[in-house]
């Protein structure tokens, strides 16, 4: 992590990948579409620069996002929500010609209300085909995780560190990563804001060290595919916002990169969806309040969401404890991780703040959903370990640190 121009290869391509997500959206929004051409060019551009310079994490992550391209192209969709809400809100996008096509809630049970940044990217593809199928837009989630593998090259700088944190991401999503869930995609963009809230704290400690913007750009790009991904990632938004506050604060400047990502999403979903009258299905049918203390009084319903949490992710739990108390020990030197270990730690009350006021049927509800919610606790988890672990070792005498390439 050592320190960088923020003119970094892998910071530009990570801003230029999400600039093009964004500007597919608002190109829907008035009736028009991204050409395909415009990531390839940008790909291709990429690659060069990656070869002039022998960049090797820029190869490994074009070469994995290649991969990540092909794989979905030879076989059909099969999940019930990558079909019948992710692919079915493109496939109307797609034939309406229009972001807001899902607006006028047609079959609620798809959930119109959640954003569309990767549905806007598979209707683009399908216009490249000039006809609809399932299995070429399915290259979609791959498009959209071009940003946070440019954006993770840029913050483990070394191939080592680089590679190590790939198969962590392969370790924790593998099973979900293209199967057309956003869940992954979720988990990798807050695992990497988390990463570079700390360095924004870390560098930002000093008022006269230069503002840390490369690393705000970061939670920029993460905030503002957190929004358009998932209803859950404006949760994990504002988590990461709260986190940063008191940098704000210090760095008043940093705040515009936390605020344009939540205004840009007001003004292109929020406020289209709030006019269209559409709600999340985790607000009907009750009080969520009355049904949160129903069940918290039961010690059968609290004990068998505590049992998922304990089923699903012991092992990243076992990280976590490991963090706080590595942070505690050597607080003078790792202060800087608390803000994104409690935001860490507040995304897991509100996952069991959502499952005890939830009006589904309880254990239907966690064995649908909570291992692919849980996924962005376990891979911020290891994410932030490995991070440490990396500033551990350069401190390490020069020949025995791990080899940093510029990325420049």
């Amino acid at each position: 992590m050592r320190a960088i121009t923020e003119s970094d290869d892998y910071l530009l391509a990570g801003a230029a990948f999400t600039a093009l997500n964004l500007l597919n959206m608002l190109l829907w929004a008035a009736g028009w579409h991204l050409p395909v051409w415009a990531w390839a060019a940008l790909l291709v551009l990429c690659l060069g620069r990656a070869l002039q310079r022998w960049q090797l994490n820029g190869l490994i992550a074009i070469g994995f996002l290649l991969i990540c391209v092909v794989i979905p192209l030879l076989y059909p969709a099969t999940g019930w929500d990558t079909r019948s809400i992710w692919l079915f809100h493109a496939k109307r996008i797609f034939l309406d010609g229009s972001l807001y096509a899902q607006l006028d809630n047609y079959a609620p049970y798809t959930h119109n209300e959640y954003p569309v940044i990767v549905p806007a990217i598979a209707a683009s593809l399908a216009r490249a085909m000039g006809r609809w199928n399932e299995i070429v837009p399915r290259a979609s989630v791959a498009i959209a995780l071009a940003p946070p593998l440019f954006f993770a090259a840029y913050l483990f700088r070394s191939m080592a560190a680089y590679c190590l944190w790939l198969s962590l991401m392969l370790l924790v999503c593998a099973e979900n990563l293209l199967s057309g869930y956003m869940d992954s995609l979720v988990a990798i963009h807050f695992a990497l804001a988390l990463v570079a809230a700390a360095e924004i704290y870390r560098r930002g400690a000093d008022r006269t060290a230069p503002l840390p913007a490369g690393h705000a750009l970061v939670i920029a790009g993460c905030l503002l595919h957190l929004l358009f991904l998932k209803n859950e990632g404006a949760v994990m938004a504002a988590l990461l916002v709260v986190a940063l506050l008191p940098a704000f604060v210090r760095r008043p400047r940093l705040a515009l990169y936390a605020v344009l990502p939540w205004l840009v999403f007001a003004l292109v979903w929020k406020l289209p969806v709030s006019h269209a009258n559409i709600t999340s299905d985790l607000l009907r049918n009750g009080s969520l309040l009355e049904r949160g203390l129903r069940r918290l009084q039961s010690y059968d319903e609290v004990g068998l969401i505590l049992h998922f949490f304990r089923f699903l992710s012991q092992e990243y739990f076992a990280v976590l404890a490991l963090l706080l108390v590595v942070v505690a020990l050597r607080w003078r030197r790792l202060w800087f991780a608390v803000p994104s270990l409690l935001a860490l730690m507040a995304y897991v009350g509100v996952l069991f703040t959502v499952f005890l006021t939830t009006y589904f049927e309880l254990k239907w509800h966690l064995e649908t959903a909570a291992d692919r919610v849980l996924m962005a606790f376990d891979l911020s988890a290891v994410t932030l370990l490995l991070y440490l672990l990396v500033l551990g070792l350069e401190r390490l005498p020069p020949g025995w640190r791990p080899v940093t390439e510029s990325g420049r």
